[in-house]
């Protein structure tokens, strides 16, 4: 048995996890008994609601497990230091892969019915089906062979994924959103003509409800040169800055503790997979005919979340023990340009769906396909460099395992170490 001296880590880290829970499961209920007024009512997408609130509940439970091994270390149980293994198998890849595509293919087909109570009741949890395989597979692939470390720190990171580093991140986003809207504001507001002009403006739009007048209306002016260079430097550039340094922030909290930069690697790619989860089931709300395209872009975004949060799990963790700033800030750069390139692709998709609108129906045929296959590539490029970062990791734990061997360093040659090593 543990001693029983206070742990104040697993403690705090409940604070968060235990309401983080109930919240979401709270939040659940709302949306599910919303969701089935709506349906009785004729009301607008019900199976958007229903989709909220399944995704809320598995978000719920996953914190309530979680909570439950971090608890053990808080009452000082020995089994809450065991070190898990992600239970993953080669074989998981392909069931995965097919799942999702008969997911994706079988609610596609429910979405484009436009059959509220179908869509009701299948959406919701072929949603999960699209959005739960590539993290699993991303997780097991990363982490295959490599020391997570204790039970209770490694679900304590999972809960921080899950709470406080998507509140902080949302904050901050708003926060900066707000300043530059404010800053337009003032800046239009001085221009000759332009505050009667957004006067005119908004008293239509409080008046017009059908969305394709609306779109059709605001289009011109989305389609600005000032507005599209703003939109892009904020979800291009502003908001890959606060999601790559917050994303590990169980890993920073944990860095004194973390043993390895291999086991940061492995740590970051929970983190990294914590979040997605959270903003990918959360982005996922749409029950109409565009709900095949939403949750594949999500499904996708989760290859990008996950490889770069593990990858500024490793690089905080060599910063930590071995001062490598310099790699810290390289692979901090670095992620937030890959970032940066997968939001500029998605709002290169958005901004030409616009354009169509207004009668630029080129853009559809160019920044389309070019957004598609750059995604598709980045994609792909996720997958590569998380191989090859396991492949890394592994190497270099067998290496800082191999000297404190008793048998290995009294019984072998230099030259037979080496190949035992490598």
């Amino acid at each position: 048995m543990q001693n029983s001296k206070t742990h104040w880590p697993s403690i705090i880290i409940l604070l968060a996890m235990i309401p983080g829970a109930g919240l979401f499961l709270v939040t659940a209920l709302g949306l599910g008994v919303s969701s089935i007024f709506a349906l009785a009512t004729n009301g607008d997408d019900p199976a958007a609601s229903m989709i909220a609130a399944v995704s809320a509940a598995l978000e719920g439970l996953i914190l309530a497990v979680g909570a439950w091994f971090v608890l053990q270390k808080t009452i000082g149980r020995e089994q809450a230091d065991v070190s898990p293994a992600f239970p993953f198998a080669n074989w998981h890849v392909f069931t995965a892969l097919g799942l999702g595509g008969i997911a994706l293919l079988i609610g596609g087909l429910a979405a484009f019915s436009e059959i509220k109570w179908l869509a009701l009741l299948l959406l919701p949890i072929l949603t999960i089906l699209i959005i739960a395989p590539p993290i699993w597979i991303m997780l097991g692939l990363g982490t295959k062979g490599l020391d997570l470390g204790p039970r209770w720190r490694v679900w304590g990171i999972i809960g921080v994924g899950m709470t406080v580093g998507p509140l902080i991140m949302i904050v901050l986003e708003i926060v900066i959103a707000i300043v530059l809207v404010l800053g337009a504001s003032i800046y239009l507001a001085v221009q000759p003509g332009m505050a009667e002009e957004i006067i005119r403006l908004g008293n239509f739009l409080e008046n017009e409800t059908n969305p394709e007048v609306m779109l059709r209306t605001l289009g011109p002016y989305v389609m600005n040169p000032a507005v599209i260079t703003a939109a892009l430097t904020y979800i291009a550039l502003i908001v890959p800055l606060i999601e790559e340094l917050l994303k590990p922030l169980g890993v920073w909290l944990f860095a004194r503790k973390i043993e390895s930069p291999a086991q940061g690697f492995a740590l970051g790619l929970l983190s990294g997979a914590a979040y997605a989860l959270v903003e990918s089931l959360g982005a996922s709300g749409r029950g109409g005919p565009d709900w095949t395209v939403v949750v594949a872009i999500r499904a996708g975004t989760s290859f990008l979340h996950i490889t770069t949060t593990g990858l500024m799990g490793w690089a905080i963790i060599a910063a930590w023990r071995e001062r490598r700033i310099l790699r810290l800030l390289a692979t901090y750069a670095a992620v937030v340009v890959l970032h940066g390139l997968w939001n500029g692709s998605t709002i290169g998709t958005s901004l030409a769906v616009i354009a169509s609108t207004i009668g630029e129906s080129n853009w559809i045929f160019t920044i389309v396909p070019a957004a598609i296959c750059g995604m598709l590539v980045l994609a792909i490029g996720m997958v590569a460099v998380l191989l090859a970062s396991n492949r890394r990791a592994r190497k270099l734990s067998r290496a800082e395992a191999a000297p404190s061997n008793p048998i290995l360093t009294k019984n072998t040659t230099p030259d037979t170490e080496s190949k035992i090593t490598s």
